[in-house]
Formats: C-alpha cells, sequence, structure tokens
C-alpha cells in the first residue's frame, strides 16, 4: 500500500521529472520526493520490464519482508543475474502477524510494468526497487497506460517505452514476448470494432449515499457508510469480467483502484452494491472523485459517474488471504495506550513539532499516545515492543524518501479473528534532499523547516505537517483526497498544514477509536484495552464573560469574551421566552476564531422586543461537531409601547405591548375601513405573544392594542 503525503508545484515536477509523456499536474506521495526518470534508469543497477508472478512473506532483520518474484520480458538496463529475478518489499502477513510500512512500495501478484532496482543495502545479496515506490512503473492493461507516483503515461509502448530509452541511452533487449500486454491491445481493438456495432454502453444514473467512508465496511465489518449502491443500466446481469473503479487516493486520482473479488455484495443490470474499499485490489486507497463501471476487462465500456463521490475519509485495513479487516488500538504501556521513545538519532530540534502533533490527536480524537522521558534502547525500527522515534540514512529508507512509518499487527482468534495494532515506528531520512548538479536539468537541495510557529520556504519540507500526517497513518488512517484534511494525499514544499480537520481527520481518528473499544480486551488477546484519553489537554472554548442586555427599540444586545479556543467553529446564539411550551430556539450564528490563545470578544443582536422574561445561551461548535453549552442569563423588559416584529409581516407577527397590572392584553388587525381581520386575546398577564396572519391579503392594516393604561396603535404591512 501507498501512502503520498509530499508533492512539488507543478513547475517545479516538470523539471524534476524531465519527461515529456508525463502528463498528470503536480502531485505527492507520503515523504516522497520527485526523483527524475533519468536517475531513476541510471542509477539503478536494473531496469526491467516484468510481472509479478509469486509472492513469499519472509522475516528479515526485524520486518516482514515480501519476496517477489518476477517474470522478465525486456531488459532496458543492467545484467540479469543467475536464477529466477526477485526483489524485497517491506511489509507482508506471516502466519498471525501483519507488517505494513507507508512511503514504501508494495506489490500483488499479476502486476506488471517498469523496475528500476538497485542493492538492498540493508539485505546483502537482495534487490530493491529505487527510490521506493519510484522504483516501480505499474501497467493498466485495459487502458494500456502506466502510472506511478507522481504522474501517468499516455501509451505504455510509446511515451513510456520512449522514456526510458531515452534515459538509458539504449534500446531495450528483448528476452520473451510480453504476450498479456500485446494481447491486451489486441484484444482492446477487437472489442472497440465490435462495440462499436454491436454492444451499448453502461450509463449510471445515481449513486447513493453521496458521501461514504473508505475501509469502514470490511469482510468482516459491515458499516452503512462505507457501501455504495450505483444504479444505472446496462451493467449486465452478473458480474462476469466487469468491475468498479474509484479514484486512486493515493496518486490524487491520477489513476484508479478497483475493489478487491469479496467488496461486491451484489450486480445487477440495473444496481451495484459495493464496499468502498481501502485495501484494494491494487493495495490503493479510495478516494474522493468520479468513479466508473467497465462491463469488462478490456476497458472499453466504460461508464463515469454523473458527479463526483465524496470520501470523508479512509482508514487501514488488513488483508489476511482475501478477508479485509478493521484495526483494533490497544493498550500496551500498562496506561491503556502507546508510549513512544525517542531514540539517540532524533534530533532536538525536530521534537517540538513532533510533540505538537502528538497533542493535536490526543486531544481532538482521544488518541493515547505519549512520548517517554527515557531514550529508546536501540536506535533501530523492528518488532520490538519499542515504539521508536528516529532519523534514519536513505541508504536504509531509499532516495527520496523522507519516511516511513511501521504498523506492526498480530490477530486473535477466538470466537472471531480480531487484528490489533501491537506496536508503530516513525523513521525520518536527516537530510531531506541534496543537491544534484549532474541531473538534467540540475535540481536544488531541499532541507526540512522544523520550527512549527514560523512558514516553511519553498525549499523546505514541513516538518510539523509530516509529522502531523504519518501520526494519522499511526492512528490507523490512511489516504483521502481533500484540500482541508491532514491526510490528504498531497502537500507542497513549502506549504504547511498543521491543523486537523473536523469531518475528516478528526472524525476518522475518533471512529478508529470507538471501533477499538467495541470489544471486550479478551477478544484481542490482552488484558489492557485501549482507553482514550484527553488528559492534560485545554478546554474546547475558555469562556470568561457571557452577558444579554435589553435595549428599548432596539432588541437584546448579547455579548461574551473567550480567553482561548482550541478548534472552535461557531458560536450559536439561542433563547428561551417565559412562556409555557416554550423551546429553545436559534437566534443568530457566529463564526468563531478556530484555534487560537488570545482573547477573543464577540457581540450579536436580537432585534426581537421584549415584554417580560427571557433566557440567553450559546450554543458553542467544534470543528468536529463537538456541541457544548454556556450557562444561561435571564434578561426583562417592561414594554412601554407596541412593538411588532417583523414589519412588514408575512404569516406571523410577534407582538409586545404595556400590560396593566391584572389586565389581559388583546390585538386587532383592522383594515381602512376599521373591519377586524384577525384577532387574539393572550393568557392573563401575558404582554408579548404572536398574531397569525394567515389569510389575510397583503397590504398596510392598523394594530390595535388593549390592556395597557391606553390602547396603543401601530401600522403593519403585511406582504404575501
Amino acid at each position: 500500500m501507498k501512502y503520498p503525503l509530499l508533492s512539488v508545484r507543478s513547475g517545479l515536477l516538470l523539471l524534476l521529472t524531465g519527461i515529456l509523456p508525463l502528463l498528470a499536474p503536480a502531485q505527492g506521495t507520503c515523504l516522497l520526493v520527485p526523483v527524475p526518470l533519468a536517475q531513476r534508469v541510471q542509477q539503478a543497477a536494473l531496469v526491467v520490464e516484468a510481472r509479478v508472478v509469486s509472492q513469499q512473506p519472509e522475516q528479515a532483520a526485524g520486518h516482514i519482508v515480501t519476496r517477489s518474484t518476477l517474470d522478465v520480458f525486456k531488459v532496458f538496463r543492467g545484467q540479469l543475474p543467475a536464477g529466477p529475478l526477485s526483489l524485497l518489499t517491506v511489509g507482508g502477513t506471516l502466519g498471525t502477524q501483519r507488517e505494513i510500512a507507508s512511503g514504501t512500495l508494495q506489490l500483488q501478484v499479476g502486476q506488471q510494468g517498469i523496475f528500476m532496482l538497485e542493492a538492498d543495502p540493508t539485505q546483502p545479496g537482495e534487490l530493491r526497487a529505487y527510490a521506493g515506490p519510484q522504483g516501480f512503473i505499474r501497467y493498466d492493461l485495459a487502458s494500456l497506460t502506466a502510472s506511478e507516483p507522481f504522474g501517468r503515461y499516455d501509451n505504455i509502448q510509446n511515451s513510456l517505452y520512449n522514456a526510458v530509452i531515452a534515459s538509458a541511452g539504449t534500446t531495450y533487449q528483448e528476452l520473451e514476448p510480453n504476450s498479456s500486454l500485446s494481447g491486451a491491445a489486441s484484444q482492446r481493438a477487437t472489442r472497440r470494432q465490435t462495440n462499436a456495432l454491436q454492444a451499448v454502453p453502461p450509463t449510471i444514473s445515481g449513486f447513493s449515499p453521496a458521501s461514504v467512508t473508505a475501509g469502514t465496511s470490511t469482510s468482516t465489518s459491515s458499516s452503512s457508510t462505507g457501501v455504495l449502491t450505483i444504479t444505472g443500466s446496462g451493467f449486465g446481469a452478473a458480474r462476469g469480467t466487469g468491475y468498479v473503479q474509484f479514484p486512486n487516493a493515493d496518486d490524487g486520482g491520477t489513476s484508479y483502484t478497483q475493489p478487491l473479488a469479496s467488496d461486491y455484495l451484489s450486480w445487477t443490470d440495473t444496481q451495484i452494491v459495493v464496499r468502498v474499499p481501502s485495501e484494494s485490489a491494487s493495495g490503493n486507497t479510495t478516494g474522493t472523485g468520479q468513479f466508473q463501471v467497465a462491463l469488462d476487462n478490456t476497458g472499453t465500456l466504460v461508464a463515469t459517474s454523473p458527479s463526483a463521490l465524496t470520501v470523508t475519509y479512509a482508514l487501514i485495513n488488513v488483508n489476511s488471504s482475501g478477508t479485509t479487516y478493521r484495526v483494533h488500538l490497544i493498550g500496551t504501556d500498562g496506561m491503556g495506550g502507546y508510549t513512544l521513545q525517542y531514540a539517540s538519532s532524533f534530533p532536538a530540534v525536530a521534537k517540538p513539532a513532533f510533540e505538537q502533533a502528538l497533542t493535536s490527536w490526543h486531544c481532538q480524537t482521544g488518541m493515547n499516545r505519549t512520548m517517554s522521558a527515557t531514550p529508546a534502547p536501540s536506535d533501530v525500527a523492528a518488532r520490538d515492543g519499542v515504539n521508536v522515534v528516529r532519523f534514519a540514512g536513505s541508504a536504509e529508507l531509499g532516495t527520496g524518501v523522507l519516511g516511513v512509518t511501521y504498523s506492526y499487527y498480530s490477530s486473535c482468534t477466538g470466537s472471531s479473528t480480531n487484528f490489533r495494532l501491537d506496536e508503530t515506528d516513525y523513521s525520518y531520512t536527516p537530510v531531506p534532499i541534496p543537491a544534484n548538479p549532474n541531473a538534467t536539468p540540475p535540481t536544488p537541495a531541499y532541507n526540512w523547516h522544523y520550527d512549527p510557529s514560523t512558514q516553511p520556504g519553498f525549499q523546505e519540507y514541513d516538518f510539523p505537517s509530516v509529522a502531523l500526517h504519518e501520526q494519522g497513518h499511526g492512528e490507523q488512517l490512511t489516504h483521502i483526497i481533500s484540500s482541508t484534511g491532514v491526510m490528504n494525499y498531497a502537500i507542497a514544499n513549502g506549504q504547511a498544514k498543521r491543523t486537523l480537520d473536523g469531518p475528516t481527520d478528526i472524525a476518522g481518528g475518533k471512529d478508529v477509536i470507538a471501533y477499538s473499544t467495541s470489544i471486550a480486551p479478551a477478544q484481542l488477546c490482552t488484558s489492557t484495552a485501549f482507553t482514550p484519553s484527553t488528559a492534560g489537554c485545554p478546554l474546547p472554548v475558555v469562556l470568561t464573560a457571557f452577558t444579554a442586555r435589553y435595549q428599548p427599540n432596539q432588541g437584546t444586545l448579547v455579548s461574551w469574551t473567550t480567553a482561548s479556543e482550541q478548534q472552535s467553529a461557531a458560536f450559536i446564539v439561542e433563547s428561551q421566552d417565559d412562556q409555557p411550551g416554550s423551546a429553545w430556539q436559534p437566534v443568530v450564528r457566529v463564526a468563531a476564531a478556530g484555534t487560537t490563545p488570545s482573547l477573543h470578544q464577540y457581540s450579536a443582536r436580537d432585534a426581537r422586543p421584549l415584554a417580560g422574561t427571557r433566557a440567553y445561551r450559546l450554543r458553542q461548535l467544534d470543528l468536529d461537531g463537538h456541541v457544548a453549552f454556556s450557562p444561561e442569563v435571564m434578561i426583562a423588559g417592561v414594554a412601554t409601547e407596541l412593538v411588532a416584529y417583523p414589519n412588514p409581516a408575512a404569516g406571523t407577527v410577534h407582538l409586545s405591548g404595556p400590560l396593566a397590572t391584572g389586565a389581559t392584553a388583546q390585538v386587532r388587525l383592522l383594515d381602512a375601513t376599521g373591519r377586524c381581520l384577525a384577532t387574539r386575546r393572550a393568557p392573563a398577564g401575558q404582554a408579548a405573544f404572536d398574531l397569525p396572519l394567515a389569510g389575510v391579503p397583503a397590504g398596510l392594516y392598523l394594530l390595535e392594542w388593549t390592556g395597557g393604561p391606553s390602547p396603543c396603535h401601530l401600522p403593519l404591512e403585511v406582504t404575501e
């Protein structure tokens, strides 16, 4: 599974890649920096076109790795070793254990494309992809296109081959025909001709719901928010080789990703019901955008949704033998959560940013994750029971890889199988990108920006933003396509995104925590359950003053002051009249300051007249939807004249007027001839009430009020 985060701006991307056929806009991949194709080809020891024919998980240096054996079709550069060609990728499932590493290449059996390989310095005698996920350009045989983390090639045999040949400086050596590629091209051409004469493409007329979550509905856990119903026509009576494909959140929708076979819940000619996956057939995550329905694997009969599907957040899933599982957090530190430790390699200058990110997730989602004052016993990322935070060199992480988050899982089987998160490790490279004057064109150097109180420069990557994003992976969130979410797949160099978004990041984190506490600890083979915590966190809003004052002929002025705010979205002034059956009603909404440590003053006016007493309160709304209420204040008003609100009025008018002790108020609505069109008598002692205007024609009228020391009159305009 790939985890895109960082990108470059469009002009810089083209500069760095130097690839004319790269048609996609600037996009980024999780803790990756673009490495030009020419550099990848020239620095790789071996460049081949191949297909993954088999995979085998193994244990190596404290990690689960997956050995992918390749069937090679073409050699663009280098010499093939004797025997089968294979490479190692970090992550996989071995027995009851599973490991996922962000920012690393993940492959599936049957995938094919261009592999750029180098000797693995951490595993003598083994090969790995050069520059991590950028070391593989994946083929899409249905469309005959290819994609990589930073772009897409519109034609494999033309634009991609030509670009690789130009970078290698020589043509390729063909070892065996790529029959699946040539067959796909022939089948696609034949099917196009047939379809043009006979077939009718499908049509998507609608889908429900419009907003979904990815990875919340799995083979073992159902959620209506994670299931999509697609309606239309011409889908076929059964799925066959047809499929649904969603925008790939890991590259911003440049390519598509398809659900697993088990995710299709039903398929008829007019309706498809499918889970929205975060663990897909290609190992990628579903993102926001227009999706497609294809009738067969040639990709020639395709329907595109009439509008975009919104994916609000996505959760990491574990795929074990074709069955997908949601993940439970557990308590591993005796305090109901996880304790992290700095390794000796982690610089002091990076700690404030990392801990600020830790506080954000802790206080806004309840993630029970703390830093220990005790250094880690070793400076290594491995399944060893230590949640380490460290810096590692490019020899370990790979060229262009800024960091990796390792998540280690184990399964527990009792009445059902559940996966739990045992440990997370965070590794970053100390030097993001050195200058490369030998590249064509030369590339500049980039550095980390550590200070969370200032903004990064254009030649810096913002470590506070990266730390916040990667800790989201540690909380088991994966990528979305969102302009506001921290878990968005991309952020540019020179940009900062340091505030968790309520509907996406915070809602997703709280979903993980709620799911984690939904079953007994024994079902997770532990005696310590995960315990959400916001200990030590400031209150979302510190309210220091709240007052209301009635001013005749002006209404009620409501004022309040906050000493500080944390993720505050809005204040809603509410009122309740002192009448039987009266409910709290919203009066006005005032935007809040968001997150600020400074004093802020607010005011709002309720223009309605007041006779008698009325209560006011504040409904404070956080960005994550949390609601809190202020204390109530009561005010009293004594009417000295008749007041109508609103004026002009339609449907109903609110009245208040003077009332003598022991008297009963009554109002009449008179037209120009003195004819009474509406009247109402208030309960004894009540000096404010509503007069219905239903059936009263538009025009000018006179209100007559009795019950005070003397009758009162007031003109009223009624509108339709």
